[in-house]
Order: C-alpha cells, then structure tokens, then sequence
C-alpha cells in the first residue's frame, strides 16, 4: 500500500500540472472549446472512464478500490454508488470508448505532444493506483493496462 500512496501523491502532483496546461492551450485558442468543452474536463473523463474500466475488468468492484478512487480524485463514492455508475454506463465504455479515447490522444498530439506525454504519465499512475489497490492484480488487469496503455502510443 505504500507504493500506492506514492502513485496517488505523484498523480496529484501531475494531473494538477496537466489541467494547468490544458487552460494553456485553450488560452491560445489550440483547443475547439465549443465543439469539445473543456479541455480539462474531456481528458479527466476520460480518464475516469480509464479508472471505472479497470476496476471492473476483475469482474468485481471492492470497498479497497472505490476508496482510491475517492483520494485520488476527491470524489465522495460509495461502494454501491460506483457499481451503480459502472452498469448505467457499462456499455458505453467498451469499443466506442477505445475510439473515443485513441482519437482524444491522437487529437492532443497533435495539438502538444509534451501535454499528450504527460497525459500518457497520468494514464500509467492511474493504472498502477487501480490495479494494486485491492491487493490483488488479476490477469485481466494487466491486460487491460497493457492495451490502453498500447492505444497512447
């Protein structure tokens, strides 16, 4: 668990550091605000679409994880609460969310490819972070990993 609290300080640090050069480039005009929202916003769904993901992908979502989730990102989850979130959006999270997700990479690049390299970064922390919090690191985990980290490339 010690590595853990390591992860999630070193990914504070980072995601703080990465919205900061999201508001930089919507501030000069590099980001299509209206068509996408905001910069900070798109890319910390998606990655907290990452982060629901892979919970799951053990096929069980424990109290361990979802308390993580919450320090991490100071979200205020129940255990109940995130399995709720997981099957509403479930669906929507599969292929239409690798799309989605390589097109925002591809996209932020373009755009920078140092903020698309410190995106990859955050991606990395996260996947640590989810995967070692319920003391249990399943197959299909690693797997996981592997391939949302293979689509940042």
């Amino acid at each position: 668990m010690e590595n853990i609290e390591m992860y999630i300080d070193s990914f504070k640090m980072k995601h703080e550091s990465f919205l900061i050069g999201c508001d930089s480039i919507e501030e000069m005009g590099l980001w299509d605000k209206e068509a996408l929202g905001e910069m900070d916003v798109f890319y910390s769904n998606d990655l907290t679409s990452v982060i629901i993901r892979l919970i799951a992908t053990d096929g069980k979502i424990t109290q361990k994880e979802v308390d993580f989730l919450n320090e991490t990102f100071d979200f205020e989850y129940t255990l109940d609460e995130l399995i709720d979130v997981y099957n509403s959006c479930k669906d929507d999270i599969g292929h239409a969310f690798d799309e989605n997700f390589e097109n925002g990479i591809t996209y932020m690049r373009k755009i920078n490819a140092k903020l698309a390299d410190a995106y990859k970064e955050l991606l990395a922390l996260i996947c640590e972070i989810i995967i070692e919090s319920d003391g249990v690191i399943a197959e299909s985990e690693i797997a996981e990993v592997k391939r949302l980290k293979s689509m940042c490339e």
